[in-house]
């Protein structure tokens, strides 16, 4: 029996041996040059050790961003503190019939089951009108609907962009009322796109042309996507190897002055613009789709809820379309229809309205999937006012995701799904999860799967800077290294505000060199203290605590271990204008910042301590929250002196470092 146990440790000794090598060699990965990549443009999964983070930067359970400069507290999604505050796995529900008609590419279409089941003999005909912008106007707020009125039965070859359909029955009653947004090639896009592409290929030419998707869900936070949205953000990660930015804080107050920088590379009075400029429109302004349409790219521009759209709440908007497909005058059309909508205002001809939009940027991705574009969408009435809401689009936005890759049309895409702040206001932003969740919204950057092994530095470099200090400057720059993609030319890091995602974000970055101003910067500043501190004795002895408990199903074999000394202890917490932060008032004239009662805090403590009778020295974050005056000691827990022949009385790896033999 005992040279059975022999062979069988020799064995287990074997195979850790082996492992170790592989992770070694995968670990190289990175290193090579993917210039001699023979790689085939193929929508392979994305090699796994290269999203290993484990062998990246030194990760800890207790923070996001863990780099020397910069320490981002991670915080449990459904913390005690706000848990009465969270209600997950709200489902809208659209009440009323299911839609009578549908889009089918450019043919409009008539559901003849919903017909028979609904309507039965009680529609006599059916019309449709187009709806455009009014050209007479400089104005991104007046819409008209065209003159012809066209009649069709069961379907109908439709050659306009915006659509308002009419059903009557034989005493001409309108019994059914719907819109419908289509994607149409336009003959004079196509001829500036292909004018444009052959001015790009005499300049720079870049080694590959992306697409460019861009999903923008309005005022949801990493950690309400994580509880709202929890298959949106499995099918992110888990079937598109999506990069998640766990560091990505925001730099300004809303919308607005935060999609600045993520589009143009500024803040908003560095375009310039202030408040006197409101009645001015933002056509003289460059951003990211100006200059991808300028390379040959098709470009989109979709948003709900017109009245609160980010260049138009209480501002001019566009005097020009921004984009060659712009929704806003289907939007306005909708919004000023009111017999279309229930369900809250979230659903229209029965069918929630942040799936019109996404259907339409899922037509726009469907007909150009083999061209060049950019698209950019940004929804906002479902998830805006309220943090529980969030969940009743985690249904359309997995539908619209697994859509597009069913279909192949992420094989040549860079997907980012992003959003812009979390929470603003409301009971969850007087405790500290809300004052970091309102400063810290998610963002995801997925490369098709070929892009990744291609291109394995490019991939280190994404998955290095997942866990660093990331802002909207930076998304800019990747949108700009994206654009003028040279594969040589990712090693160095400019200095500047805003550095790609594609390339080297420093460890020893700070809020400063983001451009983050201190009340929304949530980097927690470190500084000694002294040993004798009575918090830092409670966190020392809830370490040992720890440590003796994890051992106490072997207390005949393992001795309780005893503080004997601490030997060093930082303190990690939050700036106090983060903690006493209500309210920033303006944009940019007269802008400030209105504090208020300081909420209570959490402070990491972050000790070595040295414990009797083994003489252990071991390493432990432990924070400690003001409000219910608890510890909580982070399971990574290192033991940085040698125990030798300690604990050979115990088989349990996981346990030798702190065991101590009897």
């Amino acid at each position: 029996m005992p040279e059975m146990l022999r062979k069988y440790q020799s064995y287990i000794f074997a195979m850790l041996i082996i492992s170790s090598v592989l992770t070694f060699l995968n670990s190289l990965i990175p290193m090579f040059d993917s210039t001699h990549s023979t790689t085939k443009r193929s929508d392979y999964p994305v090699i796994r050790g290269i999203f290993n983070t484990k062998k990246h930067l030194k990760k800890s359970s207790a923070y996001l961003v863990n780099t020397p400069r910069c320490k981002i507290p991670n915080v449990n999604p459904f913390d005690k503190s706000i848990k009465h505050l969270i209600q997950t796995g709200q489902v809208l529900t659209c009440a009323g019939k299911p839609p009578l008609t549908f889009a089918d590419r450019n043919i409009l279409k008539v559901n003849l089951t919903v017909r028979k089941l609904y309507y039965g003999n009680r529609i006599k005909k059916c019309s449709y009108q187009g709806i455009e912008r009014d050209r007479t106007e400089t104005s991104d707020k007046k819409v008209v609907y065209k003159d012809t009125i066209t009649a069709f039965k069961d379907e109908i070859e439709v050659f306009d962009e915006f659509i308002k359909v009419q059903c009557y029955d034989q005493n001409g009653g309108i019994v059914y009322k719907n819109f419908h947004p289509f994607i149409l090639r336009k003959a004079n896009v196509e001829e500036k796109c292909k004018v444009n592409s052959r001015k790009m290929a005499m300049g720079n030419k870049p080694d590959e042309k992306l697409n460019v998707l861009i999903i923008g869900v309005d005022s949801v936070s990493r950690l309400n996507f994580m509880r709202q949205m929890p298959k949106t953000r499995e099918y992110l990660l888990n079937t598109l190897r999506a990069v998640e930015l766990t560091g990505y804080n925001k730099v300004a107050d809303n919308t607005f002055v935060n999609l600045a920088p993520m589009f143009a590379g500024k803040f908003v009075e560095e375009l310039p613009w202030d408040e006197r400029n409101s009645f001015q429109p933002f056509d003289k302004y460059k951003f990211a789709w100006n200059y991808f349409s300028d390379a040959g790219y098709r470009t989109l521009f979709a948003e709900d809820a017109p009245d609160i759209a980010i260049f138009n709440f209480e501002k001019e908007g566009f005097h020009r379309p921004p984009a060659d497909y712009y929704l806003r005058p289907f939007s306005l059309a909708m919004e000023r229809t009111p017999s279309v909508w229930d369900g809250g205002h979230h659903c229209v001809g029965g069918k929630p309205e942040t799936s019109v939009v996404l259907d339409w940027v899922k037509d726009f991705a469907t007909e150009f999937h083999d061209d060049s574009y950019f698209a950019f969408s940004f929804i906002t009435r479902l998830t805006h006012d309220d943090i529980n809401r969030v969940g009743m689009a985690d249904g359309p936005h997995v539908e619209f995701l697994s859509g597009l890759h069913q279909k192949g049309l992420l094989k040549n895409t860079v997907l980012i799904y992003m959003s812009d702040h979390g929470i603003r206001f409301g009971p969850i932003r007087d405790m500290y999860v809300g004052k970091l969740e309102e400063r810290l919204p998610f963002m995801f950057l997925a490369f098709p799967g070929w892009f990744y092994e291609k291109y394995p530095r490019i991939t280190y470099n994404m998955q290095e800077n997942a866990h660093k200090l990331t802002t909207p400057f930076d998304i800019f720059e990747t949108l700009k290294d994206i654009l003028h993609f040279n594969k040589r030319s990712k090693e160095k890091s400019p200095n500047g505000r805003g550095i790609s995602i594609l390339r080297t974000i420093p460890s020893d970055r700070t809020c400063a060199d983001a451009g983050i101003l201190p009340h929304w910067c949530t980097c927690q500043k470190q500084q000694p203290i002294t040993a004798t501190d009575r918090i830092v004795r409670e966190a020392a002895d809830a370490v040992v605590a720890t440590i003796n408990n994890a051992t106490k199903q072997h207390r005949t074999l393992c001795s309780e271990l005893r503080l004997d000394q601490v030997k060093t202890a930082l303190k990690t917490e939050l700036d106090e204008k983060v903690l006493r932060f209500d309210k920033s008032v303006n944009d940019v004239l007269s802008r400030h910042v209105i504090y208020g009662a300081r909420v209570d805090g959490v402070t990491d403590y972050m000790l070595t301590i040295k414990t009797s009778p083994n003489s252990g020295l071991f390493e432990a974050t432990v924070r400690y929250s003001e409000r219910e005056e608890t510890f909580q000691v982070f399971r990574d827990i290192s033991r940085i002196n040698m125990y030798g022949e300690q604990s050979a009385c115990i088989d349990n790896h996981s346990l030798k470092k702190y065991c101590y033999c009897i």
